[in-house]
């Protein structure tokens, strides 16, 4: 992430939106401290359609496990296994 002074950010606002639209992302800044941020308005779509796909393999899984458990039992009550399982 860039860092320029809000003159500089002013002047080449055209050019800097052009950046943003490509990915980049600023950090403004007045008298060398951090007064704002310049980023896409589209980043938050791009990552709720990364979330969205995150889900999905979850769900994937957590369903893929769920066909492996089908039919299978522990023979013996769960607290029993928990403590056989401590040794």
């Amino acid at each position: 992430m860039k860092e320029l002074a809000v003159y500089e950010a002013k002047t080449r606002l055209s050019e800097l939106l052009v950046e943003v639209e490509r990915g980049e992302q600023f950090v403004i800044t007045r008298r060398g401290v951090a007064v704002a941020r310049l980023v896409s308005a589209a980043a938050p779509a791009a990552r709720r359609a990364q979330s969205n796909t995150q889900r999905q393999r979850v769900s994937q899984a957590l369903g893929a496990l769920a066909e492996l458990r089908q039919g299978l039992s522990l023979d013996l009550p769960l607290r029993q296994a928990i403590e056989s399982g401590r040794d």
